[in-house]
């Protein structure tokens, strides 16, 4: 009996030597792109990149043009109102990292360019303020009419403005 279990400790054990080796070896070859691609399901899956119909800012696409060629990013506005609250004015409106505007009244207008990070900090409340998205331009893809964001003493991201 001890033969047989000292043979199928022997067994194991290769076995588990070689399934880490098995992995060290895999895990290597998936940092090579051409690779990864047929070691892993989930590379497989993964979908093509979709081009979003931004016209980007002028700093960043337009850096080879004439400075008189170059143009403005499209501008769109964007309603955003508070749920359950007439106003919350400790509630600050961020775009791109800076204060924009406050919910003095139940709602805000805010005219937005492309590519604008929009967030909006409700740190100042010990409870969940719930906003929305409640109207904007018909050349706004991002972020969409209707869309409820809910933070909880935080920092909601509204997200990056994409425009048509």
């Amino acid at each position: 009996m001890k033969r047989i279990i000292d043979k199928v400790e022997k067994y194991l054990i290769r076995i588990i030597v070689l399934s880490l080796l098995v992995i060290v070896v895999v895990q290597g070859m998936m940092t090579h792109d051409p690779l990864r691609l047929y070691l892993s399901w989930s590379e497989r899956m993964e979908g093509q990149v979709i081009e979003y119909p931004v016209a980007g800012d002028a700093k960043t696409e337009n850096k080879n043009k004439p400075e008189t060629l170059k143009t403005a990013s499209p501008q769109a506005y964007l309603v955003i109102e508070t749920k359950e609250f007439s106003s919350l004015p400790r509630s600050i409106i961020l775009v791109n990292g800076n204060e924009k505007a406050r919910f003095n009244d139940k709602e805000v207008k805010l005219l937005l360019k492309a590519n604008d990070v929009v967030e909006i900090d409700s740190c100042a409340y010990n409870f969940p303020v719930t906003y929305c998205i409640k109207n904007s331009s018909d050349n706004l893809a991002f972020p969409e009419k209707e869309k409820l964001y809910t933070a909880n003493q935080s920092i909601v991201m509204i997200g990056k403005i994409i425009v048509k």
